[in-house]
């Protein structure tokens, strides 16, 4: 049994996934319930593969593992076989299930748990253990949470046998388009995009003061745009970035720090977001270039606030700009990797100007990207290239699929019980119809549930609990949508754990803790953004193009005001008081109050003009003066 650990089996396994979903992708869909399905089981066929029960268990019985391994293997195949054969008949028998679909159910139900605990560790496994603890036992609770009570052949048929649950909305988005632009994301790094984007960021930014952590936070940007993934960014990206920036004077933590927070931002940013670009229309309605267009602004204020640490930083550490000589040259990079940028068009083209699905947008950009990619031989791919991306693409997507999975039965139970329903009307009734307490409170929920989930999962789970909340109480849906999955990102950087920051940590060999920390503390002035989706919905571009735009320039001028009083620096080092002028200026530009923004405004720039003549006199008076005698 010893080709279960075979590289080359999983390898096998890997592409058949790939050419699946690309084919059906671009050329066939299969009906929902089978497209998903099949998705669900080679994700779960892949993790028993590549995460063995001796690995995660360090058992000394290897033979017995395997076996173990061998048989959750046969039955991940099983199940997807089952449901794809029987479609038509468990469609016909919906809410009577026969004994086989029960234990087919029951089966689904401990191998998408015991990859989750696999893949992702105990704690969304226990989330996944305490909901169904809940249908088996909530009818014995106080009344607020109690429910009827289900039959063993309802759940079981719920959380597998329908659309509601595993199967559900999440593995939905997952299994047609999240996996073709993870896919798209493996076969990018193969052409080289990725080396080359963080190098164009060191050639562009290089040249500046602290242009080594600027580079690293563009890098971080755009593979993050692409891949979605916080801590692949961080394991992809942060090798060539963090060594950069210590080379360049900034101490380990602090190098870690930005990585963590750069990689970060780019699940905020579109067009992948962490998933949530795609999933979110399936939820509230509408398509996705309106989650794009939403997005867009929030995310470029997030790295506002890391450009600002970096450029004060830069000052306090008197960096200088990096010699011209080891800059990377643009125009050679771009001659060699330019034409690398052509898929991207091709993906917003189709979405914009033809309509096409998403899914159908991310198909035709893998086959721009392998026509283009032969253009120059710097990123040209061989054969093996080739079937590197195909084996890479399902493996970066397993803890997506298994997030998916495991909210789906969290979102079934939720679902199936009504507890959805009563959270909301607990939230409601706790804000007492204040709609501020209300977002404070969705705040502090959003934080504590993304602090231990990958974001996919953590919304997900908050798109139940709390946004329709934040919908009763008159918030646009959008809004409220961005602001649970904002918040539950920032969860991932917040102490204390942060396995993004850790990763980072790991890499600049510092402490993990520690980074983990300095990364809150510099994102600490983007908890406001969220709540600018609510009071400035301008943000989003939704409004007449001139207040949009007046919108926009007082929330950076804000998140960069904030920033300075934080770090207590603009041009020069701040006395308490005028950092806790630019603090109280800056809060000022939130709401809609022309006086307010204008008092803000002028107070910001009166602090900065005098921060300047105040260092320009110093620097004048060190100056040496001549002897007139």
């Amino acid at each position: 049994m010893r080709w279960i650990t075979s590289k080359r089996v999983i390898g096998i396994i890997a592409i058949a996934m790939s050419l699946f979903q690309i084919y059906t992708a671009g050329i066939q869909q299969l009906p929902a319930m089978q497209q998903r399905s099949i998705h669900l089981g080679f994700g779960l066929i892949l993790v028993f593969l590549l995460l063995p029960l001796q690995k995660t268990f360090r058992s000394r019985h290897t033979g017995t593992a395997l076996a173990i391994d061998y048989v959750l293997v046969f039955l991940s195949a099983f199940i997807s076989l089952y449901v794809l054969l029987e479609y038509e008949n468990i469609a016909s028998r919906e809410g009577s299930p026969n004994i086989l679909d029960c234990i087919v159910g029951t089966t689904a139900i401990v191998l998408v748990t015991e990859a989750t605990r696999r893949i992702m560790g105990l704690t969304m496994c226990v989330l996944v253990l305490l909901s169904l603890a809940y249908v088996a036992f909530g009818k014995y609770l106080p009344s607020m949470f109690a429910h009827s009570g289900y039959s063993f052949e309802r759940v079981v048929s719920h959380m597998f046998l329908s659309t509601e649950g595993i199967l559900g909305v999440a593995l939905s988005v997952s299994a047609t388009v999240i996996i073709i632009f993870l896919i798209f994301g493996a076969f990018l790094e193969q052409t080289g995009g990725t080396h080359a984007f963080t190098n164009i960021g060191y050639g562009i930014f290089g040249r500046f003061r602290g242009g080594a952590a600027k580079a690293a936070v563009l890098g971080s940007c755009l593979f993050g745009m692409m891949t979605g993934s916080q801590t692949a960014n961080v394991a992809a990206v942060g090798t060539l970035t963090i060594p950069l920036m210590i080379r360049s004077g900034y101490k380990p933590i602090m190098a870690a720090a930005i990585e963590a927070l750069s990689s970060t931002g780019g699940m905020l940013v579109p067009p992948v977001m962490g998933a949530a670009a795609f999933i979110i229309p399936e939820i509230i309605g509408g398509s996705y270039l309106d989650v794009m267009r939403a997005a867009l602004v929030p995310g470029l204020l997030f790295y506002m606030t890391v450009f600002t640490f970096i450029q004060i930083q830069g000052k306090k550490l008197g960096l200088v700009k990096a010699p011209k000589s080891e800059l990377p040259k643009i125009r050679s990079l771009l001659s060699q990797y330019g034409h690398l940028f052509f898929p991207l068009l091709v993906i917003f083209y189709l979405l914009i100007v033809e309509n096409v699905s998403t899914k159908k947008a991310g198909f035709w950009a893998i086959i721009a990207l392998l026509a283009i990619s032969l253009l120059r031989k710097a990123t040209r791919m061989s054969f093996s290239k080739l079937i590197l991306a195909l084996e890479n693409g399902p493996k970066t997507a397993l803890i997506v699929i298994m997030s998916c999975a495991a909210a789906g039965i969290i979102e079934g139970v939720i679902n199936l019980t009504g507890l959805g329903l009563r959270f909301t009307e607990i939230l409601l009734y706790v804000a007492g119809g204040n709609k501020i307490v209300l977002l404070l409170l969705t705040m502090v929920a959003s934080v504590i549930i993304g602090l231990p989930l990958p974001p996919v999962t953590a919304y997900l789970i908050l798109a139940i609990l709390a946004a329709p909340a934040l919908v009763q109480s008159g918030i646009h849906p959008m809004a409220a949508h961005l602001f649970i999955f904002h918040f539950g990102v920032l969860g991932n950087i917040t102490p204390p754990s942060a396995p993004c920051s850790f990763a980072a940590a790991g890499i600049a060999r510092t402490d993990p803790l520690k980074t983990t920390n300095l990364a809150f503390l510099i994102s600490a002035p983007t908890f406001i953004v969220p709540f600018l989706f609510v009071y400035s919905p301008e943000i989003m571009l939704k409004g007449s193009v001139v207040y949009v735009i007046y919108r926009i320039f007082t929330a950076f001028v804000a998140i960069g005001g904030i920033s300075m009083s934080f770090l207590g620096f603009a041009t020069s080092k701040l006395t308490l008081p005028e950092r806790l002028l630019v603090l109280c200026a800056s809060i000022c530009l939130i709401p809609h109050n022309i006086v307010l923004n204008m008092l803000g405004l002028l107070t910001i720039a009166a602090i900065l003009l005098w921060r300047n003549i105040r260092s320009r006199m110093s620097r004048g008076s060190s100056y040496p003066v001549e002897s007139k005698s």
